[in-house]
């Protein structure tokens, strides 16, 4: 696949975290049962068969007809991502994708190898292309309450590290370099980028549309890329950091390390596999904001965790020396 991309397109070069497009691929790692998320796939399980919500069912029927285990997606469940979008706002774009477009998605999935209740459901939200987006929409908003909302702080953490980090490496090294680290399927061209995965768009993207660069922590080990008309060109991408996502918590009941810092900060410390906002780490240790708060500045103060704000929060990582003091304990 080829994006082409021109002066003006460099320009409008731009980082996204979006809980739509996680959301999305996550149903990919669920069906797939990806090792890299098996403690998430355990837990999302367990929540979608404890889901009291009597279209359970139906709901997963819809999104799992629309995300193929492998190869198709639909593209209109992951339109074009803008900045700071919430869940509820995605959504919103998704129910305004004009009909037409879901029916390219919908010729699309039919030459796919559909199996068993697919190709009924299919057949289904054919028939009805209005009332289909309502289902689509209710469908993924049940899904992402259950399996995902209740994990996306800590996804978010994750995903908005790997932006500060892409961002300090355009500042040094420039766009280039950034392209050529973010998948070895991606290849900077005199063009543009090539990406050995995927086909050509029948349709192409408006020059001059620029780029949305969006990691995607269930999108690991692949990529997944939007190149079609009249979407912004996307591509989204596995996260540094990813591979200790789901990491659990270090032990510090009676560590070396909580014997020097006092067991509060020690689990702060150790907590910090992933950045995270005051009140993450409040919720995840289950303390008073203010009490995390002091504890924070104390261990910042010592070069322990370092700040750093993306937008108008402000999260907590650890520093160097954090990192080789739990490295030696």
């Amino acid at each position: 696949m080829q994006i082409t991309l021109t002066s003006e397109d460099l320009t409008k070069v731009h980082f996204e975290a979006s809980p739509l497009w996680e959301t999305v691929t996550s149903l990919r790692a669920l069906q797939a049962g990806t090792p890299l998320h098996r403690p998430w796939i355990t837990e999302a399980r367990q929540r979608i068969s404890a889901s009291g919500d009597p279209l359970s069912r139906e709901h997963l029927r819809v999104l799992t007809t629309l995300v193929q285990p492998k190869g198709f997606i639909a593209d209109s469940l992951t339109p074009t991502p803008t900045r700071a979008d919430t869940f509820a706002e995605a959504l919103d774009a998704v129910a305004e994708v004009p009909a037409e477009l879901w029916a390219r998605d919908f010729d699309c999935l039919e030459k796919c190898q559909l199996v068993g209740y697919m190709r009924a459901t299919l057949t289904e939200l054919r028939a009805d292309p209005e009332g289909s987006v309502g289902r689509i929409v209710a469908a993924l908003r049940w899904y992402w309450t259950t399996a995902l909302e209740p994990y996306w702080p800590r996804l978010r953490s994750v995903l908005l590290a790997d932006i500060d980090s892409r961002l300090d490496d355009l500042a040094r090294y420039g766009i280039q370099e950034v392209f050529k680290t973010l998948h070895p399927s991606v290849r900077p061209t005199d063009t543009g980028l090539e990406i050995t995965r995927g086909c050509e768009a029948t349709e192409r993207p408006k020059p001059g549309s620029g780029l949305i660069l969006v990691p995607n922590a269930f999108v690991w080990p692949n990529t997944l890329v939007l190149n079609i008309a009249p979407f912004v060109p996307t591509i989204t991408y596995a996260p540094r950091g990813v591979g200790r996502l789901w990491e659990a918590t270090r032990e510090t009941r009676e560590s070396p390390v909580s014997r020097l810092l006092g067991r509060t900060r020690a689990q702060i410390l150790a907590q910090l596999d992933v950045p995270m906002t005051t009140t993450q780490l409040a919720c995840a240790l289950d303390l008073a904001a203010g009490t995390v708060n002091a504890h924070l500045k104390v261990l910042a103060e010592s070069g322990l965790t370092e700040p750093v704000r993306a937008g108008r929060e402000v999260f907590y990582q650890r520093g160097r020396v954090g990192e080789e003091l739990l490295a030696r304990a």
